[in-house]
């Protein structure tokens, strides 16, 4: 079934499995702005390029894992600094008592 909300159609490019398609790529540049914060003015040309290159990279290690679990891991190796951090922000989400009163309703 696919995904009527805006917000859920771009989370869902950060699946890996879901690289390596014109639309994937179109759906990460829409990523910021969900998390404005996370990607600021100055790097939003780096960024445009980390999800070029990630659109093109080979990953032969894409197991199916917890995409947030398969970002802790393209982190460790620091060649996407700003797409996982874009990851990390919109595929966790923080446990204080305003997300858990938000989250409760």
């Amino acid at each position: 079934m696919p995904f009527a909300n805006p917000f859920l159609k771009a989370v869902s490019s950060l699946d890996p499995c879901n690289r390596k398609t014109s639309v994937a790529l179109e759906l990460m540049k829409e990523l910021p702005l969900y998390a404005s914060n996370v990607v600021q003015d100055s790097e939003k040309e780096a960024y445009d390029l980390e999800i070029h290159n990630f659109q093109n990279d080979h990953f032969s290690d894409i197991v199916e894992e917890s995409v947030d679990l398969w970002w802790r891991d393209v982190e460790y190796t620091s060649k996407y600094p700003l797409l996982s951090r874009m990851a990390f922000a919109l595929l966790t989400c923080s446990m204080n008592p305003k997300w858990k009163v938000a989250l409760a309703y």
